[in-house]
């Protein structure tokens, strides 16, 4: 399985993303060096991602080992590595060296677009901690106790869906008024029929392309910016982890069109006058009027963790810092403040009951 390590300039050592400095930076020579002068020196290496692509073989046997993995040859040391089907960039077990799969990256499974890391490993380590600080119901020495495994700079594979749209919504709206005129309380109900049309242009519209179980934490640290993006180089994956899209157009259609029509609908309703009681739409009427899709990759930290037996995770956006974790919690604590709200609650029970007296 061919594979791609980018080298430095100066002494020939494998190149990792520096997502501080948005350079490629060398680990033994502290050397930098942007995309454009690697691409001058060494020449463009993702050139042969455009080679069509070998024709999709049926689904593998879950249980089928050879069919699910993969073997490749680290170029640094010529070790053999196996890795899963869907890895696209790793390191080297042996001699950590970074290494892209390239072929794993070819033809119709080359990305179009990536957003490169923009917060560093010991930035998102920091969060990290900063984030179990803000949780009281930790367990007292979570921190020192749990088995902290590396953070995991890892690139998720998401289609980016530019949908135009053309529809609208029917509403029925409610106003309420109520007075009370010689002892009579009257009520008057004004019913309207609403209706709002239009267009809607989603742009880059993301959509998780990985079936992994993985892809469940990937809501929780959405929304990118799309402002990052950038067209697609293999050299942004050297020194990450990355996993390539297991997933078709037509696998996630209807699901993907089952979000925009929601986000269609609340876009609507977010133009009616908020001084209705109450609105609750009819109808909604949507159809696209062109729509295309591309494949980017996107930046997550991942870090993984065991405490007393259970395994936990934490995951951070690569580019915005928003995070999501799954953190432990302290009974003992929980029984604290259980205690302590009952000797308030019962202190104030037995106050009123005094000055009812």
């Amino acid at each position: 399985m061919e594979t791609v390590s980018y080298k430095c300039i100066n002494c020939v050592a494998p190149l990792i993303y520096n997502a501080d400095s948005h350079k490629f930076t060398c680990e033994f020579c502290r050397s930098e060096f942007t995309e454009e002068e690697l691409r001058a020196h060494w020449g463009d290496i993702d050139q042969s991602l455009d080679n069509e692509s070998q024709p999709e073989t049926a689904a593998p046997d879950p249980e089928d080992f050879q069919a699910n993995t993969a073997m490749y040859f680290c170029e640094n040391c010529g070790a053999e590595i196996i890795t899963d089907k869907s890895t696209a960039a790793s390191f080297c077990l042996y001699c950590h060296s970074p290494v892209v799969i390239s072929n794993r990256l070819t033809g119709n499974w080359k990305p179009d677009m990536v957003i490169p890391f923009l917060i560093s490993e010991e930035a998102a380590k920091q969060r990290f901690f900063e984030f179990c600080g803000k949780k009281h119901f930790l367990p007292k020495n979570f921190l020192s106790d749990a088995h902290l495994d590396m953070m995991k700079g890892v690139y998720f594979p998401y289609w980016m869906i530019n949908s135009l749209k053309d529809g609208g919504i029917t509403a029925r709206a409610k106003k309420v008024r109520r007075w009370i005129r010689d002892d009579y309380e009257y009520t008057e109900t004004k019913i309207y029929k609403i209706q709002r049309s239009g267009k809607i242009d989603f742009k880059n519209f993301p959509h998780s392309a990985f079936k992994n179980q993985d892809r469940n934490i990937l809501k929780y640290v959405n929304p990118y910016d799309d402002k990052d993006l950038k067209k697609f180089s293999m050299a942004y994956l050297s020194g990450f982890f990355a996993e390539k899209r297991d997933t078709e157009r037509q696998e996630v259609q209807a699901e993907v069109d089952r979000e925009l029509q929601e986000y269609a609908q609340k876009i609507y309703e977010n133009t009616i006058d908020p001084s209705y009681d109450s609105v609750s739409v009819e109808s909604l009427k949507l159809h696209t009027i062109n729509e295309s899709w591309k494949y980017a990759m996107l930046p997550v930290w991942l870090m993984t963790f065991k405490y007393k037996n259970k395994n936990y995770i934490y995951a951070m956006n690569g580019q915005t810092g928003k995070n999501y974790g799954e953190l432990p919690c302290s009974k003992s604590k929980l029984a604290l403040l259980a205690a302590a709200i009952f000797i308030v609650l019962s202190v104030l029970g037995i106050l009123g009951g005094y000055y009812l007296l």
